[in-house]
């Protein structure tokens, strides 16, 4: 089966073009906080990570060891978004009007960073095994057999391995053609999709599923409707800032002819629905329907090729936006141009910026507030470990898995804090952004230190809380230290109270694997009772332990 047949000299000088201005863009462009981020999964390889799965650290991982900058974090990347690119090409079969064809496949924005483009994010596996997916799938509805489908439980499982968006396109898949569940290999295909996914499946069993719990619970919201138009401008401009229209007026008309055509064109009406629904609940990023994108492409090309009105217009709009997408990245990848307001602050002087907190660290051990990705930056771009503080309001994320700041337990520590907490004296970096910052003498952690409540109920005009206290943790927790650990309860961001562990328990340590008991007695008045009551451990910087969440029902009954 050879995925290359319609490809000529000239599509191939076109993907080997594309590939050299990618590596270029990569060497001279810092990486963004995400690719950070990533970077340190790759350093930590595992069956899972907090936020996605391991395909994009696995890449990583196998491009840094051959470079130890940013090309080598994006080397792999790069290389499966040329072939997707390549893929796109084929499939879209175009062998009269190149030039057309190069105006369309680059007026898509995420052809230039997550389809084809240069960044290490997991969009571009998730794309690269979607496409073979749907070459793998069309042969296997043509012809099933043990060898077809050995090769579509091995991509399926990349897929998931990539992104989860993944489960969207199978079960599209499956829905468009519902023969399958009568089809043997279909169901061999699933259980060796299963067991070649199993070993993330224990990962998420043993970490109590914190992926799963982060993007369907923790980041749910009430109903809303200020994100559903947001979502569907992005969705417009994802498809061509001034061709989008062109391509989904003209995707009205498509006809699927085949199994093949119902699987694309559900997939793609599929996940724009889900994607709308869950607009209602929580901020959509353009990104997230990029799996589909690549078919969106292939499915409107042949509709707006073939009208000449479509397509004059098509050429007229595009062309001034390609030349516009071009000027950006090379200002992008330019340090020396400088950054107006924020249009490339995750890129600009990131090198610069690390190197000089560390300068003004003076050797101290250094700390992020509530940055997951300067912290990751600050490794990356130093060599020199970090530790993540948060908030208790902060997102949980991968580092609350690795449990970092055990590095700096003990020691003296400075802490970069960002301006939207609002940190006394800010100081300007090299990048323009204001920061501010905090040292202190002996740094202590209390990551490990949970709180269980054993108790609750409603006594008179206070709900009384009885809590234990268990040190999950493998260091002693010193109760009159200069953090002044603490034990805090909110709802929404306000803190609402606060009371020292000191004043509430006699002793003064507690080792790794004791409980103590302890009780608040929280005023009615003070808490809104149809509402989660969030209980956590804090110091006196506000660098949270563990956090539970009482549940309103809890509250209400108060017993």
């Amino acid at each position: 089966m050879y995925i290359f047949k319609n490809l000529h000299k000239r599509h191939f000088l076109l993907i080997a073009a594309w590939f050299v201005i990618n590596v270029l863009q990569s060497i001279f462009t810092g990486l963004h906080s995400d690719e950070s981020y990533y970077w340190m999964y790759a350093q930590h390889l595992d069956w899972g990570f907090f936020d996605h799965p391991p395909m994009v650290a696995l890449l990583i991982n196998m491009g840094y060891s051959l470079f130890q900058n940013e090309l080598g974090v994006r080397l792999f990347i790069i290389i499966l978004s040329s072939i997707s690119i390549a893929i796109i090409v084929n499939e879209i079969n175009e062998q009269k009007d190149f030039f057309f064809l190069c105006l369309f496949v680059l007026s898509f924005p995420l052809i230039h960073t997550h389809i084809g483009g240069f960044l290490a994010l997991p969009d571009i596996p998730l794309i690269f095994f979607t496409l073979l997916f749907f070459i793998l799938y069309r042969k296997f509805t043509e012809k099933p057999g043990l060898n077809i489908s050995l090769l579509l439980s091995v991509v399926i499982a990349a897929m998931v391995y990539s992104k989860y968006h993944a489960v969207l396109i199978l079960f599209f898949t499956v829905l468009s053609n519902l023969k399958l569940l009568r089809n043997r290999y279909f169901w061999l295909v699933i259980v060796i999709s299963l067991l070649l996914l199993s070993p993330h499946i224990w990962w998420q069993y043993q970490n109590d599923f914190p992926t799963l719990r982060y993007h369907l619970v923790e980041r749910a919201k009430p109903f809303r409707l200020k994100y559903t138009l947001p979502y569907i401008l992005g969705q417009l401009a994802v498809a061509g800032p001034l061709t989008g229209v062109i391509v989904f007026w003209k995707l009205r008309s498509f006809k699927a002819k085949n199994i093949f055509d119902r699987a694309v064109i559900l997939n793609i009406l599929g996940f724009y629905t889900v994607f709308f629904i869950l607009s209602f609940y929580n901020r959509i990023e353009a990104h997230w329907t990029a799996a589909i994108i690549p078919l969106l492409m292939i499915a409107s090309y042949p509709l707006i090729s073939n009208d000449d009105v479509s397509k004059k217009w098509f050429k007229r709009l595009s062309l001034p936006v390609i030349i516009l997408f071009f000027l950006f990245r090379v200002y992008l990848a330019v340090d020396a141009i400088p950054n107006v307001g924020l249009l490339k602050i995750t890129f600009y002087k990131r090198s610069g910026i690390a190197r000089e907190i560390q300068q003004m660290a003076k050797g101290k051990k250094v700390g992020f507030f509530d940055n997951y990705a300067a912290t990751s930056n600050y490794i990356f771009y130093t060599g020199e470990q970090a530790v993540l503080l948060s908030d208790p309001g902060y997102r949980f994320c991968q580092y609350d898995l690795w449990d970092d700041e055990a590095y700096a337990e003990g020691d003296s520590l400075f802490i970069v804090i960002p301006k939207r907490m609002d940190p006394p004296a800010p100081i300007k970096l090299c990048n323009g952004q204001e920061t501010g910052f905090m040292a202190i003498g002996e740094f202590q952690s209390l990551k490990g230190l949970m709180p269980v409540v054993k108790h609750i109920r409603k006594d008179g005009s206070f709900l009384k809380i009885i809590i234990q206290l268990r040190n999950n943790s493998s260091r002693s927790i010193q109760l009159r230290h200069p953090s002044s650990p603490s034990i805090g309860w909110k709802q929404g961001a306000p803190e609402i109270g606060v009371v020292p562990l000191s004043d509430l328990i006699r002793q003064e340590t507690i080792v790794p694997g004791e409980y103590v008991s302890i009780k608040l007695n929280i005023p009615l008045k003070e808490i809104n009772t149809g509402k989660p009551l969030v209980i956590y451990t804090r110091t006196s910087e506000n660098n949270r332990g563990e956090i539970i969440v009482v549940s309103p029902k809890m509250i209400s009954v108060g017993n």
